[in-house]
């Protein structure tokens, strides 16, 4: 079971990194702060996905949900990083 989920969390995580770095502005503006937060996503979510390959057997459902989670909410904005950092006026 926990190398199932290791292999499901790893695949979530590839798909997001991978969304990230296939993200094109379209005349978006730049923003260096926005670019140095997909920045770590995109090392954090690497990072993650190596460890979570050599030691499969500390994965949990909750892991393997986040990773999922993540990957949901970058492809929800299609990889746009402001988006997932904006905040909707109420």
């Amino acid at each position: 079971m926990h190398t199932t989920l290791a292999i499901l969390a790893i695949a979530a995580q590839l798909a997001a990194v991978l969304r990230l770095l296939t993200y094109q502005r379209n005349g978006a503006r730049h923003r260096h702060h926005v670019s140095w937060v997909a920045w770590l996503l995109v090392v954090t979510l690497g990072c993650s996905s190596i460890e979570l390959a050599m030691h499969a057997q500390r994965t949990g459902l909750f892991e393997a949900g986040k990773s999922f989670l993540l990957a949901f909410f970058v492809f929800a904005t299609r990889g746009n990083v402001a988006r997932l950092l904006r905040s909707e006026p109420q």
